[in-house]
């Protein structure tokens, strides 16, 4: 008895794409949907309806992985942004998603496996990008096709991605400092394992050779105040001429922006910071804070938009680069005066 795989290989598509052709999925072109009907007549290919239900199950179905770290996702607007733009496209066909979080990675490994095992979701996107992560092998394993928003670590060329050309940006914000007379600048970030920092402190450091100026870089997360605080004074004590930083993400900068304002004498200094992904707290900060948009929404719909068409094996990835843009507030002070 033939299978959905004879039929496949028959029209010369993948079998997913074969049950989705034959389920008259909107996704599938004309052209490939009769090119599977015909091959299941000419097969005498007679439908199992059980596996049937399965495999529409699976076909509008997307997973969306979210890193970790929870008191990053549910405090950072980023990731809800792109969340609402993977479903708007999910939704707009017919599609749903389903989050597969944990507080472990073990529990989020845990949680991957029951969706594709119990869930028999094949389709997911990765909301973040990180050096050795156990969750892209995971996938791999399991033979499931996967798009992740940022630039992967490994495999660029065989992995579909979306990202920002975040180099450039990390470029972009150093110069915009750099414009207004700034020469002692430091770079802010909180984990290097993750790839858009590694990017953006990667523009930075580029700008700053160019302009043959000192690279200064300081890691820090601003979870505890008292050694936040501790850390900003020995960082003042070796730099005492600092006058601006960037920052990797807006919400690291208005969290220095907090340390900052609870020491007259480092409010007295008037420091310049630019951060990156314009959040919505940004607007409301004071000063208001100059941040390097890069759409988020948009990154969401891109990844979506490629998570719903199936790759065969043989498919070149797909990378898609979502332009940025500097938003211009109130956070940097021109130093030339």
């Amino acid at each position: 008895m033939a299978t959905i795989k004879d039929v496949a290989r028959r029209a010369g598509v993948s079998p997913s794409t074969a049950s989705r052709a034959l389920h008259n999925s909107h996704i599938i072109s004309k052209a490939t949907r009769e090119r599977v009907v015909k091959a299941a007549h000419e097969l005498d290919y007679a439908p199992d309806f059980n596996a049937q239900s399965l495999a529409t199950k699976a076909s509008s179905t997307v997973g969306v992985i979210l890193p970790v770290d929870h008191h990053e996702i549910f405090s950072n607007p980023f990731f809800l942004e792109m969340i609402r733009g993977i479903n708007e496209v999910c939704s707009s066909s017919g599609s749903l998603i389903t989050l597969a979080t944990g507080t472990t990675r073990e529990e989020l490994l845990n949680n991957i496996d029951v969706m594709i095992g119990q869930g028999h979701i094949r389709t997911f996107i990765l909301l973040y990008s990180e050096q050795d992560d156990p969750v892209l092998a995971r996938l791999n394993e399991n033979n499931v096709q996967y798009v992740v928003i940022g630039k992967p670590y490994t495999a660029v060329n065989k992995t579909s991605y979306v990202n920002n050309d975040n180099i450039q940006a990390g470029s972009d914000a150093t110069r915009y400092l750099l414009k207004y007379g700034h020469e002692k600048v430091c770079f802010l970030y909180s984990d290097l394992s993750k790839m858009v920092q590694s990017d953006r402190i990667l523009g930075y450091q580029r700008v700053m050779m160019q302009n043959q100026l000192p690279n200064i870089m300081l890691e820090e997360r601003f979870e505890n105040h008292n050694h936040s605080m501790q850390t900003l004074t020995r960082f003042f004590e070796t730099y005492p001429d600092i006058t601006g930083f960037v920052v990797v993400d807006d919400m690291l900068a208005l969290k220095l922006q907090q340390v900052l304002h609870s020491k007259s004498e480092w409010q007295n200094k008037q420091l310049s910071l630019i951060g990156f992904n314009d959040s919505v707290f940004s607007d409301v900060a004071h000063p208001t804070l100059t941040s390097v948009a890069v759409f988020p929404e948009r990154l969401g719909e891109e990844a979506a938009k490629i998570a719903l068409i199936d790759h065969s094996e043989t498919e070149l990835s797909t990378a898609v680069i979502v332009p940025h843009q500097i938003v211009v507030r109130h956070s940097v002070f021109d130093v030339r005066k």
